[in-house]
């Protein structure tokens, strides 16, 4: 089984809630914490994570799923999105 470590160089993770949702990049290999944000509930908070998120997207590399994630969990339940 390959690790997840091998296959991708960060994690963004994004735990929900009704008011806020957290997200948090982290690297894969030593899961050192880079970035991470707190956003109110909402488009303007999701924006903002989004963005946070790009800023780790490798240049070169074909478009993520973040947006189609964090834009269906708006439940209360955590996400996670690899990037390679």
């Amino acid at each position: 089984m390959t690790m997840l470590a091998e296959r991708v160089e960060v994690v963004i993770g994004v735990d929900t809630h009704r008011d806020t949702h957290t997200g948090a990049v982290v690297i894969a290999a030593t899961g050192a914490v880079v970035d991470q944000a707190t956003v109110c509930a909402g488009q303007r908070g999701y924006a903002e994570l989004v963005a946070m998120a790009d800023r780790f997207r490798r240049r070169g590399r074909g478009p993520w799923k973040a947006r189609e994630a964090m834009a269906a969990d708006s439940l209360g339940s955590s996400s996670s999105v690899a990037i390679s």
